[in-house]
């Protein structure tokens, strides 16, 4: 071997070598990256959540939630088409069926390994639902399914400052406000902080009056209301709060007039989850499709003034 290809392979094993570093540096800024986990989101809502963020912060990493492998890595190539390949290094698909235990878990773990060292997420945006179906599976998927998302990622998320957003609707506040005020269930949701048994007493309340009232989908949304609240009093060092997206033209919504698209009713999860303010603000509260303050026991249209009544928890999140 002659001295001019020792020095060549001296240059190329420097030259890996410095490229090597590099990617090592990229790797370590990676880590601070505010890692997130969107549910439901090859489609609709979740995948434009998925987008806003990508296009809107780049200092985000999205694990994009999907009961089906093959359409949420569908829905990664079209959201990297859409915002630019310069975010293919910041999105990835994670199978996730919230009304399966195991899919649930699964996930969580294959997430905790992706992070690796003591890597934490940022936050969840629990968007995953169904609007239709028997009253026990809209009522597993919407208020359960939100539960077992929150008990399975609790764990990754950094404190204090993580962030849990729950995707609730406007249907909550129109279905607690049609019960009489003398039913037990009517001061329940309206003030669920009075509930006996706190977090798993909203469970029981989910069993007891799951198919009594004809609307197990705005049902289930109450019970996310209350869930919401509960499990903010239960983590004071998170930002635990819900939201309703609106009104939006979905798969869910298909010929029911809803025409405002999923893009807009994005805004207000992103806004949860993203929004500096919300670090020193009062958490477990309900936000309108305006992202303002709304009662959880009655509808307020966007535009109407903020709701100021009781939170019914002292914790305030801190930064």
């Amino acid at each position: 071997m002659t001295v001019l290809h020792l020095l060549l392979i001296s240059f190329i094993l420097a030259c890996t070598s410095t490229a090597f570093a590099e990617a090592l540096n990229s790797h370590s800024s990676n880590n601070n990256m505010k890692r997130v986990v969107v549910t439901g989101a090859n489609k609709g809502i979740g995948k434009a959540c998925c987008q806003k963020l990508l296009e809107e912060h780049s200092d985000v990493f999205v694990w994009l939630g999907s009961r089906s492998s093959e359409r949420g890595e569908e829905a990664v190539q079209d959201i990297i088409k859409s915002v630019g390949g310069d975010c293919q290094d910041r999105i990835a698909m994670v199978t996730l069926d919230v009304s399966s235990e195991e899919s649930v878990l699964q996930a969580a773990a294959k997430i905790q390994q992706q992070l690796k060292g003591d890597g934490k997420l940022y936050g969840i945006i629990n968007n995953a639902g169904i609007i239709r179906g028997p009253d026990h599976s809209v009522v597993d998927t919407n208020y359960f399914g939100t539960k077992r998302v929150v008990n399975a990622f609790l764990p990754l998320l950094q404190r204090p400052g993580g962030r849990i957003v729950n995707v609730a609707s406007a249907s909550g506040p129109y279905f607690v406000q049609g019960l009489s005020q003398r039913d037990t269930l009517y001061k329940a949701l309206k003030e669920p902080w009075t509930i006996e048994g706190g977090l798993d007493g909203v469970d029981e309340l989910a069993k007891k009056y799951c198919d009594q009232y004809g609307s197990s989908y705005a049902f289930s949304k109450a019970l996310v209301n209350a869930y919401n609240l509960l499990l903010a009093r239960s983590q004071p060092d998170l930002i635990v709060n819900a939201v309703t997206p609106g009104w939006i033209k979905t798969d869910m919504t298909v010929g029911q007039g809803a025409t405002n698209p999923p893009s807009q009713g994005a805004v207000p999860p992103v806004w949860a989850l993203m929004d500096p303010e919300l670090e020193s603000t009062t958490t477990g509260l309900y936000y309108g499709s305006d992202c303002k303050r709304s009662p959880i026991h009655e509808y307020r249209s966007p535009g109407d003034p903020v709701y100021n009544g009781p939170t019914g928890i002292e914790a305030t999140s801190s930064k």
